[in-house]
């Protein structure tokens, strides 16, 4: 399975991807995703992929940009709740996490067992990161009183 590489909360790894953003409590679930355990290449030059080893190492980078992103929106959000609020934080996520698990393995399907099978997978997640931003920014940027959203 894709996802089997469980994320572990490293001291200098994480504290890279969330940035100048606030801690969030070790077995978090925007510490669960195999991006962080990514190993990048640096010999591979993005603006001229040939091959598809190195369009999945482009590939990676844009989603481990992404997903640092998405990190440090989620550590923001997560120091300025409550309790109450965290536990609903970190529910959403592990929801968020599960389905786009299932919405990237049914999205690059019919490429499961090719050369080219993780770099889809990996071009899903990044897209589905950013839809993650776009929401949790919209809770992060929702003006006090507004009904409609979870305003930290």
């Amino acid at each position: 399975m894709r996802r089997a590489a469980k994320a572990v909360a490293a001291a200098g790894g994480i504290a890279v991807l969330l940035g100048a953003a606030p801690a969030v409590a070790a077995g978090s679930p925007v510490l669960d995703d195999y991006i962080l355990k990514w190993q990048d290449d640096a010999k591979v030059d993005c603006k001229k992929p040939q091959t598809t080893y190195e369009i999945d190492v482009c590939a990676g980078r844009d989603y481990k940009k992404d997903y640092a992103a998405l990190a440090a929106l989620y550590g923001r959000l997560y120091a300025k709740y409550d309790a109450a609020n965290r536990k609903a934080l970190e529910a959403s996520q592990r929801a968020w996490n599960t389905y786009q698990a299932a919405e990237c393995d049914y999205e690059t399907e019919t490429t499961a067992g090719g050369t080219i099978h993780s770099t889809m997978v990996t071009m899903c997640d990044a897209t589905l990161a950013l839809e993650r931003i776009k929401r949790l920014k919209a809770q992060a940027d929702c003006s006090e009183g507004d009904l409609s959203c979870n305003h930290p």
